[in-house]
C-alpha cells in the first residue's frame, strides 16, 4: 500500500472503516484528478464508475467554484423526466428515482434500457421462442452482476465459455430449487414467469419443453441442457459463428462472470 494511501486513510478513517466499496471510490474518483478543469465534468462523470455509497450515482457537483464528478444518493427527485427501465423489470418515472431507491434499499440496481419496460405480448412467435434461453441466460448474467462481486469490463454472454455458461445455469438452478432435492417443479418454475424476465410470454411453453421425461420436474441436467445447449444452437444459426469465436472476442476473457 502506497505512501499517499496511507496519508488519506489517517485523514480520512472512513474510508478504513467503511470498506473495500469506499476504498474503491477513493481510487476511481483520485484517477479523474488530474482532468478536473481541463476535461468537461459531465464527460468525466460516464468515466466514473460509483461503488459508494451503495446505489449512488454520478453528478456534477461544486466546491470552492470547481466543478467535479462525484458519486451521490439523489435526496430530491423532479416529477418529470424520462421514463427507465431497470434491469429487474421495473419502469421508473425517470433515472434519479431509480438511484434513490436503489440508495434506500442500500443495493446497485442496473438500468436495462432508457424509456418503460416493455409489455410482452400474449403470443409467442418461433423467432422468440428460438431466442429465449438466450435471453434468459443474459438476465441471469446481469442479476448475477449486481452488487460489489461486479467485476468492470466483465465479458458478454456470447464471449463466456460453455463452461462459466453452464455454472451461471447451476447457480441459478441452486437458487431456484428451495427444498434442494435437485429437481424444479412447476411452482418453482412460476417464481421466474413474471414481467420483469425477458420474452415472459415464451416462459410456460419453454419450460415445459425443458421436462425431457415429461415428470412435470427438470433436473440439473435438463435445466443445462435447455439453457446452454439450446442458446449456444440459437446464437450459432442466428449469428453464423460460434460462441466465444475469436471474431467476438478478440481479447482473451479471464473468469470472472
Amino acid at each position: 500500500m502506497n505512501l499517499l494511501f496511507l496519508l488519506v486513510l489517517a485523514f480520512h478513517p472512513d474510508l478504513a472503516m467503511g470498506g473495500r466499496a469506499q476504498r474503491k471510490q477513493w481510487q476511481a474518483e483520485s484517477s479523474l484528478r488530474p482532468y478536473l478543469g481541463r476535461v468537461d465534468p459531465v464527460l468525466l462523470c460516464e468515466l466514473l464508475k460509483c461503488h459508494s455509497p451503495m446505489g449512488s450515482w454520478c453528478q456534477v457537483v461544486q466546491d470552492n467554484g470547481v466543478l467535479f464528478p462525484k458519486c451521490v444518493c439523489p435526496k430530491i427527485c423532479p416529477r418529470q423526466g424520462a421514463p427507465v427501465c431497470s434491469v429487474l423489470g421495473r419502469t421508473y418515472g425517470n433515472e434519479c428515482l431509480l438511484h434513490r431507491e436503489a440508495c434506500r434499499k442500500r443495493r446497485h440496481i442496473g438500468l436495462a434500457h432508457k424509456g418503460p419496460c416493455l409489455v410482452p405480448k400474449v403470443n409467442c412467435t418461433e423467432e422468440e421462442y428460438g431466442q429465449f434461453p438466450y435471453r434468459l441466460m443474459d438476465w441471469f448474467l446481469l442479476l448475477s452482476r449486481m452488487g460489489e462481486t461486479y467485476a468492470p469490463y466483465a465479458p458478454p454472454q456470447s464471449c463466456l465459455s460453455h463452461t462459466q455458461r453452464s455454472q451461471l445455469a447451476q447457480r441459478r438452478f441452486g437458487l431456484l430449487d428451495k427444498n434442494k432435492d435437485g429437481k424444479l417443479s412447476r411452482k418453482d418454475l412460476r417464481k421466474l414467469r413474471y414481467k420483469r424476465m425477458p420474452l415472459e410470454h415464451c416462459a410456460t411453453s419453454f419450460f415445459q419443453s425443458c421436462d425431457h421425461n415429461k415428470n412435470t420436474k427438470v433436473t440439473l441436467h435438463e435445466w443445462i441442457s435447455c439453457l446452454v445447449d439450446r442458446s449456444e444452437i440459437w446464437f450459432h444459426s442466428f449469428m453464423s459463428m460460434k460462441m466465444g469465436s475469436g471474431k467476438l472476442c478478440p481479447m482473451k476473457t479471464d473468469n470472472h462472470l
